[in-house]
């Protein structure tokens, strides 16, 4: 089951969690509500201290890759573990990958770091889980880029959406 989750911080900042839990059906979803469940009672803003967080208490479950983004004005911090994929999509085409450590959060990590990256001008995040090809690229659809981020995700989801796996796709723009 993949979940993206989302909030605007009491300071301006927008944090955003995507968790896709291993394998598929009950178990999955069980592990990617866990995941969310500690997302939202950590309290926490940094997006490394977050995902080590959850690293931790939801060792009970199957796991999850898990990204989680802090975006704020034109700054971006990442921090990733496991196939998910994080991008900063610019309007002209310009794609921007961000890392994600390798690792499955409540059983497998190396560590956890976190990534700072600019937010050019009209630019957007996008979040995907492995069910999503990597292949898409904004500059495909004239005039997409400024839509509601909620357009972009489902153009996105519709257009490069595995057929055979589940999927997730998550849009923010500052």
């Amino acid at each position: 089951m993949r979940r993206p989750l989302g909030g605007a911080g009491c300071d301006g900042a927008l944090l955003l969690l995507l968790a896709d839990g291993l394998g598929h059906g009950g178990l999955a979803a069980a592990a990617a509500n866990a995941v969310v469940d500690a997302f939202l009672a950590s309290g926490l803003d940094a997006p490394a201290a977050i995902v080590e967080h959850l690293h931790r208490v939801v060792s009970h479950t199957r796991g999850a890759a898990v990204s989680v983004v802090r975006v704020e004005g034109g700054a971006v911090r990442f921090a990733g573990l496991g196939n998910v994929a994080g991008v900063i999509a610019s309007p002209d085409g310009e794609r921007r990958s961000m890392v994600s450590m390798p690792g499955i959060v409540g059983h497998q990590s190396r560590g956890v770091r976190e990534f700072a990256y600019e937010l050019p001008p009209g630019a957007v995040v996008v979040l995907h889980s492995d069910g999503v090809s990597d292949r898409w690229n904004l500059r495909d659809y004239p005039g997409l880029s400024r839509q509601d981020p909620l357009l972009i995700a489902g153009t996105l989801l519709r257009d490069a959406g595995v057929r055979r796996d589940d999927a997730c796709v998550a849009v923010v723009r500052p």
